[in-house]
């Protein structure tokens, strides 16, 4: 059983990342931001963050409130709320300890006040945002706000069973936060001790991968199982319950002979009743949500150019939509990838277009050979870096043999080592152990001996967090922060004295811009913060 519990720094939408509890800032008065406006009182809309609210009847006892979990009776988690707990964060004086002690006895609030996790999660997980400096009292302080908050709450997590998610909406804020961990990993400070050796090696191999834009991912079913999602296997037999047919998961393995049998029932209805619903519509229905599991975000949180998945869900595009602003996120096939954009391929289909659903074996067919250009796109990303496959199953084993014909070409390369991180094709992270380990990928378990299922996806979930942090510090995005100035107050002398001469340079460009490298200088300070850049 886990001992303790773990901090995720990711940068996210606190509103749509799913979690047990959340904290939510407010004054003294209980003033909210109308940005939290919809996720305090579920109907309302979003407002401008100028634009304070007070929720009716709600009154602040030991400089908190909080508010239960107001969630339906409904075993579709999108709907699920969670505990919230208002925390004054303007009224903590001019102290950053202080609001720190607020904070974590908030924590421990909302953790006592959670329901049973998510999804059958091991642990619950509190999600909170940078508190304290926006209109807050710590404005123009955020490296000293941001360095007491990765201390304390990994202190924290260290003596309770409930993980924390400190979520970031800024770039700047969550490139400071990860390079504070790497000063506390450089102390010899303790932060991913639920991994063991070979899992922060291959974490630290494959984010160095993701720095250098040399790896692709490939998203399969598990990672949206935190939402109560169905893998392929569930929603068989979800739709079976649904169509009043007994389905034997065991019987053949032919799911898509039994997706078959499905659509021809679902179609005979419609044949019988014109709006009843076919079985695209009704997958598509099943699948959708404003939601992303913290997976999604922390795999967002890569930058990887090239992702792929199976799901029909919109669960990561939901968690782009913050870290894939500029430049956006492109959906193929939905939309086409234009120059260097980023972009996600949905091999199986869409939610938001139900026609391109996959899951009969004619639809398969259709995939299979009128559209194989969509498949060569996923045996380019093997043949060309490495490709990360998470929650994957491999029940499909057209994956398999995709992989072992990239392979076969890629043993060609007369520098070949077939004991080299890159001989393989990609890179497979599994829950449990499996005999039966086909060549191409090489294989990462998590699961240890006499845990629980749930006890691994959650080390998935920490495995995924250190490659996101060697991404964020090994690549061109860890001094985010540095030009910032709401970085200087606080800040090390290391980064005042490279921020005293970039800003020098700044001037020099400024004076002569017609230089050949202006452009690019700009383009760095702009990398770093800089708000004029």
């Amino acid at each position: 059983m886990t001992d303790r519990g773990h901090l995720f720094v990711v940068q996210a939408d606190l509103t749509r990342l799913s979690a047990d509890a959340f904290i939510i800032p407010c004054d003294s008065q209980v003033n909210v931001g109308g940005t939290w406006r919809a996720f305090v009182e579920p109907g309302f809309t979003p407002q401008p963050a100028w634009m304070w609210f007070k929720p009716e009847g709600v009154q602040l006892s030991d400089h908190m409130a909080i508010l239960p979990d107001c969630s339906p009776a409904t075993t579709n988690l999108d709907d699920a709320i969670g505990v919230r707990v208002l925390l004054d964060t303007v009224g903590a004086e001019s102290s950053v300890a202080k609001l720190v002690e607020r904070l974590l006895r908030a924590v421990e609030t909302a953790a006592a006040h959670a329901p049973e996790p998510h999804a059958g999660r091991e642990l619950p997980l509190i999600a909170l945002p940078l508190i304290g400096v926006g209109q807050g009292s710590f404005q123009g302080r955020r490296a000293v706000v941001v360095r007491a908050l990765v201390a304390a709450l990994n202190d924290f997590v260290s003596g309770h069973r409930v993980d924390v998610a400190l979520t970031f909406t800024r770039r700047a804020d969550f490139a400071a936060a990860q390079w504070q961990r790497h000063l506390v990993q450089q102390d010899g400070g303790t932060l991913w001790p639920n991994l063991d050796e070979q899992q922060r090696r291959m974490a630290d191999e494959l984010g160095s991968k993701a720095a250098r834009q040399q790896l692709s991912v490939f998203i399969g079913a598990g990672v949206s199982k935190p939402l109560g999602f169905p893998d392929w296997k569930g929603l068989l037999c979800e739709l079976a319950r649904a169509a009043g047919k007994d389905f034997d998961v065991d019987r053949t393995g032919d799911y898509p002979g039994f997706g078959s049998e499905l659509a021809a029932h679902f179609q005979a209805q419609r044949n019988h009743d014109p709006d009843a619903q076919s079985l695209n519509q009704r997958i598509a229905e099943r699948f959708q949500t404003h939601q992303h599991a913290l997976g999604h975000a922390l795999l967002a949180d890569l930058g990887t150019q090239a992702t792929v998945t199976t799901n029909y869900d919109c669960c990561f595009e939901n968690a782009a939509a913050l870290t894939h602003r500029d430049p956006r996120l492109e959906v193929l096939v939905r939309e086409l990838a234009s120059g260097r954009r980023p972009w996600l391929l949905k091999l199986h289909g869409d939610v938001e277009h139900p026609k391109t659903i996959v899951l009969s074996k004619e639809q398969y067919h259709t995939l299979n050979h009128e559209l194989n250009a969509i498949r060569g796109v996923v045996q380019s990303l093997m043949l060309t870096g490495h490709l990360l496959f998470v929650g994957f199953g491999f029940a499909d084993s057209d994956f398999l043999e995709m992989a072992k014909a990239v392979q076969r070409v890629r043993e060609l390369a007369k520098d070949s080592d077939p004991a080299d991180f890159d001989a393989k094709v990609g890179t497979a992270l599994s829950l449990s152990p499996s005999s039966a380990q086909p060549y191409p990928l090489r294989y990462l378990s998590m699961k240890r001996d006499g845990e629980s299922t749930a006890a691994a996806a959650r080390r998935l979930e920490i495995f995924l967090d250190r490659l996101a942090w060697t991404c964020t510090v090994t690549g061109d995005g860890r001094a985010a922060y540095l030009l910032n100035p709401a970085y200087v107050v606080g800040s090390s002398d290391d980064d005042q004295a490279v921020r005293k001469a970039l800003l020098n340079l700044e001037q020099v460009v400024h004076q002569h811009p017609d230089s050949a490298g202006a452009s690019l200088v700009r383009e760095l300070l702009r990398e770093l913060g800089h708000p004029g850049s």
